[in-house]
């Protein structure tokens, strides 16, 4: 088979001599360079179908080609195999660390949180196999600041493998469990409550997990009402901000460390139950939680891209793990580069190219819709766009 052309497929017919070897008594055929040697086809469609693969459907390339779909599954496994050895990307100085659910499984990502790209995903989150994700790095020494959730593997891993690292809990997965304790607190009042009385608590569940500054006039009000009739409910919704307080504060570690152990004294006890989880936790992970106040860093980056990473698994039905990593890892375009040394660079008088240095991969957010808004006759049309959007799109 050849390269399909004009939508049609190709398939060549060939016909080639035998030969026999005076010495040795072996048989082979007349050379084609153009054959590939595993595939009963031409080396530009395996070209062609690496490709192609990479951004379609195995499916579709098959039925494209004239060969069967598991021919393009294997040309596809071994070119991610190449590729796969082919790319090594820059060790990140603040590493990020998350996990994105695909196909009912936990998958690792691992992100360069200071280039704001992704360095490596791998098929499950065990402590084994994060392991094995950092000594790929090619120089872990470089890693200083690891950022991430609070999942006990992560923490162990990066231990093991990079101890001189700094460990960050990620602030939104702590102040995240604030407002899991304000929804407990909430259902169980509502639970005591008749009908009528519950009825009166309108929208509360999205007023309760607000942040006060956010809250406009009309919400400011509805909240001081029930806050007012219902003493419990005013000393959880006061209690989740003061700790949100400490988390959105410029002090210094020390007085965060200070400022928390006062919270948690000044927490009643009629709701302290509720915020358990979140101070075992805490106390669990002091270190690494109150290392946010000397860096300032978070893992929002990580968190944001996993919509992102699903978009792609959702363009072609049943894709496995090892297309979806190469998908995600693997199209150049996408690849966030730099050039260090060379002409400029380097030594007065080299002549050596620049070297390229590969980031990992940028994966771009989509920038939000503005509002169409409607004119005074009722037709509704969009705002032409400023010259700051359009320069944004003609760079990317």
């Amino acid at each position: 088979m050849d390269t399909p052309t004009h939508g049609k497929r190709v398939g060549i017919i060939l016909e080639r001599k035998r030969y026999q070897c005076k010495g040795c008594r072996r048989v082979f055929f007349q050379p084609c360079e153009d054959l590939n040697s595993d595939h009963r086809a031409t080396n530009r469609l395996i070209k062609y179908i690496e490709h192609r693969a990479m951004i379609r459907t195995c499916t579709s390339v098959a039925d494209d080609v004239g060969v069967t779909e598991g021919t393009v599954r294997n040309i596809l496994n071994a070119h991610i195999e190449k590729l796969d050895k082919q790319y090594q990307f820059e060790t990140p100085k603040i590493l990020g660390i998350d996990e994105v659910h695909l196909n009912r499984t936990m998958r690792l990502v691992l992100t360069n949180i200071g280039q704001k790209t992704i360095v490596d995903m791998i098929d499950n989150r065990n402590k084994a196999t994060v392991i094995k994700a950092l000594y790929r790095f090619k120089n872990p020494e470089k890693i200083k600041i690891v950022t991430m959730d609070m999942w006990r593997p992560y923490r162990d891993a990066v231990y093991s493998v990079i101890p001189h690292a700094t460990i960050v809990v990620d602030k939104f997965h702590i102040v995240k469990m604030a407002n899991e304790a304000v929804e407990k607190g909430r259902k169980d009042l509502r639970e005591q409550m008749d009908k009528g009385q519950a009825k009166q608590l309108k929208k509360d569940r999205y007023l309760m997990l607000r942040r006060r500054r956010d809250l406009d006039a009309n919400q400011e009000f509805l909240l001081s009402g029930w806050t007012e009739n219902y003493p419990e409910l005013a000393e959880l919704y006061h209690a989740k901000e003061r700790f949100f307080d400490i988390w959105d504060s410029d002090v210094s570690r020390d007085d965060a460390e200070d400022a928390y152990e006062t919270w948690k004294d000044s927490v009643p006890a009629g709701i302290r139950g509720y915020f358990s989880d979140l101070t075992r936790a805490v106390d669990n992970w002091h270190l690494e939680a109150f290392n946010y106040f000397d860096h300032r860093v978070t893992n929002a980056f990580t968190e944001s891209i996993n919509n992102q990473i699903k978009g792609i698994m959702r363009q072609g039905s049943g894709y496995s793990f090892n297309v979806l990593r190469a998908r995600v890892l693997f199209q150049p375009d996408t690849h966030k580069k730099s050039f260090k040394g060379g002409i400029g660079g380097g030594v007065l008088g080299s002549c050596e190219p620049p070297k390229a240095v590969n980031y990992g991969v940028e994966i771009m957010l989509k920038p939000k819709r503005k509002r169409r808004e409607k004119s005074p006759d009722g037709l509704v049309f969009a705002p032409a766009p400023d010259d700051e959007n359009d320069n944004f799109y003609q760079d990317r």
